[in-house]
């Protein structure tokens, strides 16, 4: 088991507050207004991103607020997890129906750190980098999220989560938070949904 640094928990906690582009997404804004508002949130935060890897004071700055919490690969020449999210959040509403991308979405933002979490915690079982146990916390907590979400028969959303586990689950040299959602989805969607 690994611990759970300072860092680590605030991240997750980041992470599951991103519950809110597809809940708010589901219950309060159209599509065109979802996407506009995404749109504008990604190209800032690329901006941004951008800035920080070409100017070393913003570099600087950006250490010294979030340094803490960042990962090593998010230093220099990466971009955050943050603005993987908001531009994965903004493909999966462009790419699917309300049903399928608030589902996917909220597998990315429930399932991905409640399997972090969980694994860190209580894993014992190790698959690649990750834990079985962690995997599983993904799946449970992934499909008790969405439940409530209609027009997806459970065995779609069984099928697209686990699809989703798998994509946490294996070594990989892309960003998840993009793969999550958009892979999840286009299973899903070839369920016939």
């Amino acid at each position: 088991m690994r611990t759970l640094t300072k860092g680590e928990l605030a991240r997750k906690a980041i992470h599951y507050t991103a519950s809110l582009i597809p809940l708010i997404y589901y219950f309060f804004v159209e599509r065109r207004t979802a996407l506009i508002i995404l749109g504008i949130i990604s190209v800032i935060m690329l901006v941004a991103e951008v800035s920080r890897m070409l100017v070393p004071p913003l570099f600087s700055f950006y250490l010294k607020i979030f340094g803490w919490m960042i990962r090593e690969h998010e230093t220099k020449n990466s971009l955050t997890g943050a603005t993987f999210v908001f531009i994965g959040s903004f493909l999966t509403i462009f790419f699917f129906p309300k049903d399928i991308a608030t589902t996917v979405l909220l597998f990315l933002t429930i399932g991905d750190p409640t399997a972090c979490l969980f694994g860190m915690s209580f894993g014992k079982i190790k698959i690649f980098n990750k834990t079985l146990e962690g995997t599983l916390a993904f799946v449970i907590s992934s499909l008790i999220a969405t439940i409530w979400v209609p027009g997806i028969p459970l065995h779609a959303k069984l099928i697209g989560v686990i699809t989703a586990a798998a994509v946490e689950l294996l070594p990989k040299n892309f960003d998840d938070n993009i793969a999550i959602p958009i892979i999840s989805g286009i299973v899903i969607s070839l369920l016939g949904l």
